[in-house]
């Protein structure tokens, strides 16, 4: 069976209000809300105590009062007030029939009156003079986000008006309200107000302090490209080129500058060995023959753009 701690923390939990902002602004003790919802009545001194916090902690998160005290009454067996009133009432009937009076019970029925008329206006006073209620649910306090613009949200109590960095914000017939800030880089501060009655005195104020940090772009590396150069110098010369297994050239060359696209293999034979030189990267690569004439071979290979020939 469903309790009336349950009914509360997970109303509480809802609205994602914390049991220490729960206490400051219903003006009870941290330690009475826990013992409200975890069930434990013992602790209270008396049973009008212990329902005047449950009607107050039900009214702040916004449950039917009632509904709630009835819950209570069910689940705990307390017996109904007004039979517990008449049994009293006919004890006083009984044990002091002679000295009750219609001139007492008029008197008793003005000073209950006047007491009534004097708790409203005092109550109508107060909540006239005190401040709005404000809770703001989304962002947490000092956070850093990587996106430039974050959600606001938040509640605030009736006949309470919102102000976020001094633009006045709608708010719906429940008190909630929510508004996209755009964020500058670097640290940020967020200024809340709850203004009652359109009162600079009767505010309340919170802040966020936001810090935007820019996602860094990664920059694509772009494969490098090599470049073999085959130049033939003075002379013609027959020259036999294979670049990626592949054959670029195969003929007598005359004195020129060529030049390819490599990527992992060259393989090169010179019939004139004084005419033929080879570049990679704008760099010669030497030959391993041993004569400056005559014909030549060499094979290389390209890794991480260099290149190594046998």
């Amino acid at each position: 069976m469903i309790t009336v701690g349950q009914v509360v923390k997970n109303k509480r939990q809802q609205l994602r209000i914390s049991l220490d902002v729960a206490a400051s602004e219903t003006k009870i003790q941290k330690r009475f809300l826990q013992f409200i919802e975890k069930d434990e009545f013992s602790p209270f001194e008396s049973e009008v105590f212990l329902k005047g916090f449950i009607k107050i902690y039900a009214e702040y998160l916004g449950l039917d009062v009632k509904k709630v005290l009835a819950l209570y009454r069910r689940t705990n067996h307390v017996p109904d007030t007004k039979d517990q009133d008449k049994g009293n009432k006919q004890d006083i009937f009984k044990t002091k029939r002679h000295r009750f009076t219609p001139q007492l019970f008029i008197t008793a029925i003005l000073v209950l009156f006047s007491l009534g008329i004097i708790a409203y206006i005092s109550f109508q006073i107060y909540k006239f003079q005190t401040p709005p209620k404000l809770t703001i649910i989304e962002p947490q306090q000092d956070i850093t986000v990587t996106e430039e613009t974050i959600k606001l949200t938040g509640k605030v109590s009736e006949n309470a008006s919102v102000e976020i960095n001094d633009v006045v914000v709608e708010r719906n017939e429940y008190g909630d309200f929510e508004k996209d800030i755009k964020l500058n880089e670097g640290i940020n501060i967020v200024t809340i107000k709850a203004k009652k009655n359109n009162n600079n005195v009767l505010e309340t104020v919170e802040t966020r302090k936001i810090t935007y940090k820019k996602e860094e772009v990664k920059q694509e590396e772009i494969p490098q490209e090599n470049i073999i150069k085959l130049k033939i110098k003075e002379a013609p010369a027959w020259v036999k080129l294979d670049i990626d297994s592949e054959n670029k050239i195969a003929k007598i060359v005359e004195p020129s500058e060529t030049e390819f696209k490599i990527e992992k293999t060259l393989h090169i034979i010179t019939g004139r060995l004084s005419s033929t030189e080879i570049y990679f990267n704008n760099e010669i690569v030497e030959w391993h023959s041993k004569s400056s004439t005559g014909v030549a071979e060499m094979q290389c290979n390209v890794l991480d753009g260099k290149i190594t020939c046998d």
